[in-house]
C-alpha cells in the first residue's frame, strides 16, 4: 500500500471518532421561538416571546390548550430583557426558526435601529424573518392573539404578510437587510406593514374557545407604516399603500375597480406590474419620471357593457391607467405633504443620475424632496377578457 492510500485510510478511521456536531442542541431542551414582540417601557424594553407549546403540536390527540405559550421579560435592554425569560421558561430559549418581530408603536416612533442593529449582530438570529409594526397597538398585544387558520399565530403572521404582499399589493414583507439598507441610505427611507386587531371581540384563551367562540379577536394587515430613517412618522391608508407599491414596482398581483359611469363596474385582475424610476436635471434641479407598465386580465363585469368591443377594452384601459395614477398620487402626495419622507428612492435615481448633484443637496434631501416634480406615467394592457368575453345578459340591440 503506497502513502497516498495509507494517509486516506488513516483520516477515515480518525473520521469515525469524531462524528456528531459539538453544538447539537435536543429538540426536547428547546423552547423553540416563532415571533418576538418589542414594547417600550419605563425600565427600557418589555419582550413578548412566542414559544411553540411542543406538548400540543406532537399529540396525536385534541388538547384543550393554547398551540403556544407567550414569555415576556423586561429589561434595561433587548440581551438583559431577553435573558430574563430564561429564568421563567423551563427549556432553553431557541431563535432559529423566529418567523416575525413586531415593534410596538411606540418603540416604532421612538427609533428602531439599535434594535434592528442587536438581532443582526446576534448569532442565533437568521435573516429571513419579517418585520411588521402593531398599528396602535402594544407588540404584546398582537402576540397575544390566537389565529383561526393557523394554530402557531407567529408562521400565520409570516404566512399572511408574505401572501398579501403578492396577492393584494397593500402591505409589504421586509427583511432585516432590506431594513437596513433603507436606514442607512441617503436617498430612501423604510416602510415597514402595519398590523391590527379587530376590536370589540373576546381573547380566546385556548383551542376549543377559538372553534366554539362565534366572537374572536382577529390580528390583519393594514397599511404601510412609513418611517424617517429608523422612526415611524406616520401611515398610509390602503390606497396610498397599493399607490407606493405601484410607484417602487412592487406589485405583483392585486385586484383594481374601475367604473364606466354610475351603473358599470369592471373588475381588474393584475397579473404583473413594472415600474422604472428615473431622474432627470433642468435647470440644475432634479425631477423625477416614473414609467409604471401594468397588465391585467379581466375577472368580472358589472352592469351593460360589451368588453368584448375593441373600443370598449381600450376604454377600460383608460379608466385603469386614471385609476392607477390616481393612488400614486396620493401616496405621492401623502409622503410629499404630510409625511415629508422619501419613501419611494427618489433621492437614489438622483444619485444614479448625477453624483455631483447629489453631493451638494444630499445633506438637504429632506427639504428637497417635499418641492420635487414627479411626472407619472401610467400604461395599462388588458390581455384576456375571460371565459365568456360578452356577458349572457347582453341582448342585441
Amino acid at each position: 500500500m503506497n502513502l497516498k492510500k495509507i494517509l486516506i485510510t488513516f483520516i477515515l478511521i480518525l473520521s469515525t471518532c469524531f462524528t456528531g456536531c459539538w453544538s447539537s442542541k435536543e429538540l426536547n431542551t428547546l423552547a423553540i421561538v416563532v415571533a418576538t414582540g418589542i414594547d417600550k417601557t419605563e425600565k427600557g424594553y418589555l419582550i413578548s416571546e412566542q414559544v411553540i407549546n411542543p406538548r400540543v403540536i406532537a399529540s396525536q390527540k385534541s388538547i384543550n390548550e393554547s398551540p403556544v405559550v407567550l414569555y415576556t421579560g423586561e429589561g434595561r435592554d433587548l440581551e438583559e430583557a431577553i435573558k430574563s425569560i430564561a429564568a421563567k421558561s423551563p427549556r432553553e430559549i431557541y431563535n432559529s426558526h423566529l418567523k416575525m418581530v413586531i415593534f410596538g408603536n411606540k418603540v416604532a416612533e421612538s427609533g428602531i435601529k439599535d434594535i434592528v442593529d442587536y438581532f443582526a449582530r446576534n448569532y442565533q438570529y437568521r435573516t429571513d424573518f419579517y418585520f411588521a409594526i402593531a398599528k396602535n397597538k402594544t407588540a404584546k398585544e398582537v402576540l397575544g392573539v390566537l389565529t383561526p387558520m393557523e394554530s402557531i399565530p407567529g408562521i400565520s403572521m409570516y404566512n399572511s404578510l408574505k401572501l398579501s404582499g403578492e396577492n393584494w399589493a397593500t402591505t409589504k414583507s421586509i427583511r432585516i437587510v432590506e431594513l437596513i439598507n433603507s436606514i442607512v441610505s441617503d436617498g430612501k427611507n423604510p416602510v415597514i406593514a402595519g398590523i391590527d386587531i379587530t376590536e370589540g371581540e373576546t381573547f380566546p384563551k385556548s383551542i376549543e374557545n377559538l372553534k366554539e367562540s362565534g366572537e374572536i379577536k382577529k390580528i390583519e394587515y393594514s397599511s404601510l407604516g412609513v418611517l424617517k430613517k429608523d422612526r415611524l412618522v406616520g401611515w398610509l391608508n390602503e390606497d396610498e399603500s397599493k399607490g407606493y407599491n405601484y410607484i417602487v414596482g412592487d406589485v405583483k398581483n392585486t385586484v383594481d375597480h374601475t367604473y364606466y359611469g354610475d351603473k358599470v363596474k369592471i373588475t381588474g385582475d393584475v397579473i404583473d406590474s413594472k415600474s422604472d424610476i428615473k431622474a432627470s436635471i433642468i435647470n440644475n434641479k432634479p425631477v423625477i419620471n416614473v414609467k409604471i407598465d401594468v397588465k391585467q386580465n379581466i375577472g368580472a363585469v358589472e352592469g351593460d357593457f360589451d368588453i368584448s368591443k375593441e373600443e370598449n377594452k381600450d376604454l377600460v384601459n383608460r379608466l385603469s391607467e386614471q385609476k392607477i395614477e390616481l393612488i400614486c398620487k396620493e401616496a405621492l402626495n401623502k409622503a410629499q405633504n404630510d409625511l415629508k419622507s422619501d419613501i419611494f428612492g427618489f433621492g437614489e435615481a438622483v444619485h444614479r443620475k448625477n453624483p455631483k448633484l447629489w453631493a451638494k443637496i444630499k445633506d438637504k434631501w429632506d427639504s428637497e424632496f417635499v418641492h420635487i416634480p414627479v411626472n407619472i406615467t401610467v400604461n395599462v394592457k388588458t390581455n384576456q377578457l375571460g371565459e365568456i368575453t360578452k356577458s349572457f345578459f347582453i341582448k342585441e340591440k
